[in-house]
């Protein structure tokens, strides 16, 4: 009876252990960018956004969505700094003062983003899509301002475009829960 019965015991219990351990979850990151595309998003958009974060790759959707939000609020702080160098370079008042415009609109937001981050935590999907409705609009009203120095202009889009695609991928993965997982 011996070294038979002990080693079915054992592959049993292996076995069981095996059975017991909890499935893992299957990446949702396809999921969100597979399905943003109503939101103007390409697949390919969105996980050359999400796909910086490492943390995405196993991320539940309201994971990705705070991803999402997070990186455009780092987005939005990169993009402040370069602006802030951009006026130290000036001399120009009414360049300067074009250039303040973007630094407090660009200021004003980073804030409104955490917040927004805070309301995919409470299931506010709504509260968060009006946040990042207004941070869609920022690089316009920067280049309101801006738009008659080409030089600045030129300066200002090559920061704004991305933070422009960070930011309309984070409004597609909200929308998508907005529409999809509210209660």
């Amino acid at each position: 009876m011996g070294p038979f019965f002990y080693l079915l015991f054992l592959l049993s219990c292996h076995s069981l252990s095996i059975s017991a351990a909890p499935p893992v979850a299957p990446p949702k990151l396809g999921e969100a960018c597979n399905n943003v595309g109503g939101w103007y998003i390409t697949s390919q958009v969105c996980h050359s956004v999400l796909d910086t974060d490492p943390q995405s790759q196993t991320a539940d959707l309201n994971g990705i969505a705070i991803i999402a939000v997070n990186i455009a609020t780092r987005n939005a702080t990169l993009v402040l700094t370069d602006i802030k160098r951009f006026l130290q370079a000036t001399s120009d008042p009414i360049q300067q003062k074009a250039l303040q415009t973007c630094v407090q609109v660009y200021t004003d937001i980073i804030p409104k983003l955490k917040v927004a981050a805070e309301s995919i935590k409470s299931n506010k999907y709504s509260e968060a899509g009006t946040v990042l409705d207004e941070a869609l609009g920022v690089p316009a009203k920067c280049d309101d301002v801006t738009g008659n120095y080409p030089t600045i202009r030129a300066l200002v889009d090559r920061v704004d475009v991305s933070f422009s695609n960070v930011v309309s991928v984070a409004r597609a993965v909200v929308g998508y829960l907005a529409n999809y997982y509210s209660g």
